[in-house]
């Protein structure tokens, strides 16, 4: 099955969005997995794998802009 047929009315910006929500919790349960390993008990170490897991993931989902519309979604959408 040809996956642009089955995505042909799945706008991009919602398809990249959804992907890079999979990248930030990804990126969560890894520092998460690492912090258990490491056995991580303090409240300080807490705070420290917090921040590691959640501030380059903000801003990956801050910085990370969806791609500019094309002229050929731009007159599919004003003929809507």
């Amino acid at each position: 099955m040809d996956s642009a047929a089955v995505l042909s009315g799945v706008p991009l910006a919602m398809i990249l969005k959804h992907i890079k929500l999979i990248v930030v919790a990804a990126y969560v349960l890894t520092v998460a997995a690492a912090a258990v390993a490491i056995g991580v008990t303090s409240g300080a170490g807490v705070i420290v794998f917090t921040a590691a897991a959640l501030l380059p993931s903000g801003a990956l989902l801050t910085l990370w802009q969806d791609p500019a519309q094309t002229m050929s979604e731009t007159i599919q959408a004003s003929r809507r």
